[in-house]
């Protein structure tokens, strides 16, 4: 999987034969223009719907790379290395965060725990944040940042109205049972 492009092969051949043979993903293609530029409009009209502003850096960030390749996941393709969306406030601290394989946080000293789910935790001081927001960061990618030929590797995943964007331009239905993950790289050399 990693190291060395087989013979015959490009390095963006041998990316997208990689993302295909990852467990559970059903499908695996390259994002191209229009679809960059509108998926880059939808992500920054997402930053300002609803009660709390939600910034897909991750996106964004994906699309400042010269490549950006797309699987179509199911539920059985392994979980984010770290988390995939973090609450910050006004001043930047960290507040809250998606916890990742059943991970377990303990609150500091003179903090208090508040579970979303059994998947995200906000951190509470007693302190009160006017202007916090959701912020989902670049995401580590390692079956594509170990190949050779490929450097500046992030992944993320697009908003609901992305999401639908994407999977829209490919010619796949909306289904609710499967997920789509951008990764974003330049080739080296």
């Amino acid at each position: 999987m990693c190291g060395a492009v087989p013979a015959g092969e490009g390095v963006m051949d041998h990316v997208l034969t990689t993302l295909s043979g990852l467990k559970g993903v059903k499908k695996a293609f390259y994002l191209e223009e229009p679809v960059r530029s509108q998926l880059a409009e939808t992500e920054k009209d997402q930053s300002t719907s609803g009660p709390i502003a939600v910034h897909n850096e991750a996106v964004l960030e994906c699309l400042r790379r010269r490549h950006v390749a797309v699987i179509v996941k199911d539920r059985t393709f392994r979980p984010p290395p770290c988390p995939t969306v973090v609450l910050i406030d006004d001043a930047g601290k960290v507040i809250g965060k998606e916890l990742i394989r059943d991970e377990q946080v303990q609150p500091a000293p003179g903090q208090r725990l508040l579970h979303l789910g059994k998947d995200f935790v906000i951190f509470y001081d007693g302190s009160r944040s006017t202007h916090a927001r959701f912020v989902l960061p670049p995401v580590p990618f390692k079956e594509v940042e170990c190949m050779e030929g490929v450097e500046r590797v992030v992944s993320s995943s697009p908003s609901t109205m992305g999401d639908l964007l994407v999977r829209k331009s490919a010619g796949l239905d909306d289904d609710p049972k499967l997920a789509t993950v951008l990764i974003g790289f330049d080739l080296s050399g």
